[in-house]
């Protein structure tokens, strides 16, 4: 998987690389269905549109994962696949993939509370562009 789990106290953290922001972005919300449940489990079955709009890379990312953990939070969405197209440097819209919290099929690891801007930055590094995700549980 593109993303490498990362020692942190109380939170989990993770690092996402990928060769481009929209995959970097669509790594993030892997990351982050992965940490709440086996993502194996989810079936992209249906899909929901998503639109989201910050003042920098690093707000869009958070914002973007934030939308998806309230879907998740609010309506029992899980999601397994995503196909965010960025609209300008600060916008994208995208679909997630994915099917309603069926709880005999898809167990609840952890709890994610919330998406935060900690040790986060968007970095290039040679072919690749890299971020540390940190979130909350």
């Amino acid at each position: 998987m593109p993303y490498q789990v990362l020692d942190h106290t109380a939170d989990y953290m993770v690092e996402v690389a990928a060769e481009g922001k929209q995959e970097l972005f669509s790594e993030g919300a892997r990351a982050l269905f992965d940490i709440i449940t086996d993502l194996e489990t989810v079936e992209p079955r249906e899909s929901v549109s998503l639109s989201v709009e910050a003042e920098s890379s690093e707000e869009l990312l958070v914002s973007w994962l934030t939308e998806l953990l309230f879907l998740y939070e609010d309506q029992g969405w899980l999601f397994s696949r995503f196909d965010p197209k960025l609209m300008g440097d600060h916008r994208f819209e995208a679909e997630a993939w994915g099917e309603k919290l069926d709880p005999e099929r898809h167990p609840i690891d952890r709890e994610v509370k919330g998406v935060t801007y900690h040790r986060m930055a968007l970095v290039r590094q040679g072919e690749l562009l890299k971020t540390t995700i940190v979130f909350d549980l």
